[in-house]
């Protein structure tokens, strides 16, 4: 009975039932971008680059972002505000990855 005891715990970790993020195959990644500033700040004339390349102003369709795996740099700038940047590494599916920009006035 307690190697039966040992065999199912050993083939719980091997399928993956541990804390930490899943462990993906895929080479693509999703990454959303909540963006804010102080007050009543219009943030969809924010502007979102990825590794240094402009892709796209906040709206309903790009606060997720489909990305390849790996360290990604992410900035987001907006007039009258201190640029906003931090490097992430995008996981690929299944995680979904939440990363929040507060604004600050320059």
């Amino acid at each position: 009975m307690k190697s039966l005891a040992v065999l199912a715990l050993l083939l719980s970790l091997a399928v993956g039932c541990v804390n930490g993020p899943a462990v993906s195959k895929a080479r693509d990644g999703n990454l959303e971008i909540n963006i804010a500033g102080p007050g009543d700040t219009n943030v969809r004339q924010a502007r979102i680059y990825v590794d240094d390349v402009f892709v796209g102003n906040p709206s309903q369709a790009l606060p997720v972002l489909h990305l390849r795996n790996g360290k990604r740099m992410i900035r987001v700038e907006l007039e009258g505000f201190k640029p906003w940047q931090q490097t992430v590494h995008v996981l690929g599916e299944p995680n979904h990855q939440v990363l929040n920009a507060l604004l600050e006035k320059q």
